[in-house]
């Protein structure tokens, strides 16, 4: 039996035949990967990292605890002047002037006409006739009038509230000269006791609220001044911030009784804020260390002074205020939010940071479009969406640590260290 003979022609034919398949798929292969390459570079998602901080936020509700006392009026009567409230008063100062039917008029402007009589009599000038003063103001006040009326007339209003006011200051101005008429006839000796007996009056407490101490006047008191004051931290509770309501126990009217609350005198140069505290509070805010307490548009700092447990068995925290520009005396319970773990440093988005071979980190692009893998190291602290870590100004730029403006890749996939991504 003969062997049929192969021809090794026919076998190359096939094997070239081959040939420009692989080429040309090659080629496909080449173009797909290079498409790859592109589409991922213009889907990938970046971001270059800067300088920033994360605090920690914790939502409470407190008490204000001051220094104050209560201003009672020394007597029945109207108050014909007083203190704004927040302005400052010396110790002994004069609060509110109170009226009464025994103090009428102004005895502080008749005072100033009896010493300028007095020294025209001591110096013998030629007086001034209260009389002779009261016939020229009436003069003023006809002419003024009569201009008053004409301009109204002629729909030429735009001094009319300018001569209004001049008007009425220039009546009362007549109003007093005539209830110091009789200073003209007063002999020397008459004047010097009638200047005694004003000058007792003006001094004396039945007619003036005065301050017992310095402080700041405010027109809100809650009765409990005593409870929440700082002498008696150590006692308050968490039951009795959440018990507590704010009641103004101060009527703005323009009478007042004997024995009724005119007003608080406030130490506004040092102050508390109480409120309860947990353990993560506790474990968290460094006594003595500053944070940030925010309430409403405010912001101020404070420390936190001391903390103790309570006879409810909850811990309350006191910190310590030291702020002018807050106005505290108005209210006693607040809402307010403590920001504390205050920390500085680069931040990095969570949405950037990978575990690559058990190690956490984030892909950087260098500037040929290289991805280079760097560890997350340093951290200082973090948040929902960030890390932040350390930052040293004085260090120069590495390639195996992560850098300020580093750009880094959010949500990084299926991405090597040394890839070309761009």
């Amino acid at each position: 039996m003969s062997e049929k003979i192969r021809n090794p022609k026919k076998k190359k034919t096939v094997k070239r035949k081959y040939i420009p398949f692989f080429i040309v798929l090659g080629i496909l292969l080449y173009i797909v990967f290079h498409m790859y390459n592109t589409i991922n570079a213009y889907t990938i998602k970046t971001h270059v990292l800067d300088m920033g901080q994360i605090s920690n936020f914790v939502e409470k509700e407190g008490l204000i605890i001051r220094n104050e006392y209560q201003v009672f009026s020394p007597s029945d009567g109207y108050i014909s002047d007083s203190l704004s409230e927040g302005e400052r008063v010396k110790k002994s100062g004069i609060i509110a002037k109170l009226q009464n039917e025994q103090l009428k008029g102004d005895e502080q402007f008749k005072l100033q006409i009896i010493n300028r009589r007095i020294n025209e009599l001591k110096n013998n000038t030629t007086p001034k006739d209260p009389e002779k003063e009261i016939a020229e103001l009436d003069a003023k006040i006809d002419f003024i009038y009569v201009d008053i009326q004409n301009r109204i007339v002629n729909n030429d209003l735009t001094y009319v509230s300018d001569l209004k006011e001049n008007l009425i200051s220039l009546m009362e101005r007549r109003r007093l000269l005539s209830g110091a008429s009789d200073v003209g006839q007063m002999s020397l000796e008459q004047l010097e006791a009638e200047k005694l007996n004003l000058e007792n009056k003006i001094n004396s407490d039945k007619y003036y609220i005065r301050a017992d101490n310095p402080g700041v006047v405010s027109f809100y008191s809650d009765g409990e001044y005593e409870k929440f004051s700082i002498a008696n931290m150590a006692n308050i509770s968490v039951t009795d911030i959440t018990s507590f309501k704010d009641n103004n126990l101060i009527s703005i009217n323009d009478g007042v009784n004997k024995g009724d609350i005119f007003a608080t005198v406030v130490n506004n140069h040092k102050w508390y804020i109480a409120c309860e505290v947990d353990e993560n509070d506790i474990r968290n805010i460094e006594r003595g260390r500053p944070i940030t307490i925010h309430i409403g548009d405010e912001m101020i700092l404070g420390s936190l002074y001391d903390f103790h447990k309570g006879e409810d068995e909850k811990f309350l925290g006191i910190f310590e205020v030291e702020n002018e520009n807050f106005d505290f005396t108005k209210q006693r319970k607040h809402k307010f939010n403590l920001e504390y773990n205050s920390v500085s440093g680069i931040i990095v988005p969570k949405k950037s940071v990978v575990e690559n071979e058990g190690v956490l980190g984030v892909f950087t692009i260098n500037e040929v479009g290289t991805a280079h893998f760097k560890e997350l190291k340093d951290i200082k602290g973090e948040d929902e969406n960030n890390y932040i870590i350390s930052f040293d100004p004085d260090s120069s730029t590495s390639q195996e640590n992560i850098n300020l403006y580093d750009e880094v890749i959010i949500a990084p996939r299926n991405i090597k260290s040394g890839q070309r991504v761009r």
